[in-house]
């Protein structure tokens, strides 16, 4: 199975590094923002720098969406993996505009509702993982599982 692996710097890439022991054992690349914590953490894996500022700047979004036409087309990954934040939310909906399955999971610190990132992809994604029990019962969609962060 090939990856995409696709996430902000900061939190949201350690959260998906945290889960190393899922994507260690498969083809993967990764999506990301360039940062010191991305070059210390991915300094041996296969890196695609995306475009930023994502929030609220509409040409890069865009940037964005073509990125993700570009890199899922010439990767054809088995599964996008996102765990946001903006940067997840054009890869998933290329991804699916491709068949490609796709993950979303929510950051660990939503507790009591999810991300813009969350909701904007919450009716598209094929699998929305969340880290807090009480989330499934705000959203049917959602799947509850516990990671050891």
């Amino acid at each position: 199975m090939k990856l995409c692996l696709v996430c902000s710097p900061g939190g949201h890439l350690f959260e998906l590094n945290s889960l190393e022991a899922f994507w260690k054992k498969h083809e993967r690349f990764w999506v990301t923002f360039h940062s010191s914590d991305v070059e210390y953490l991915l300094n041996k894996e296969k890196v695609y720098f995306a475009y930023r500022p994502t929030n609220r700047n509409i040409l890069n979004l865009i940037r964005n969406f073509l990125l993700a036409v570009n890199i899922l087309k010439k990767e054809r990954p088995n599964v996008v993996v996102t765990s946001g934040a903006g940067v997840g939310v054009p890869f998933i909906y290329i991804a699916k505009m491709f068949n490609i399955k796709t993950i979303y999971i929510e950051s660990l610190t939503r507790i009591e509702d999810i991300s813009l990132s969350g909701k904007m992809v919450y009716f598209v994604v094929d699998h929305f993982l969340v880290q807090w029990p009480e989330l499934t019962k705000k959203y049917r969609k959602a799947m509850y599982i516990a990671t050891n962060i």
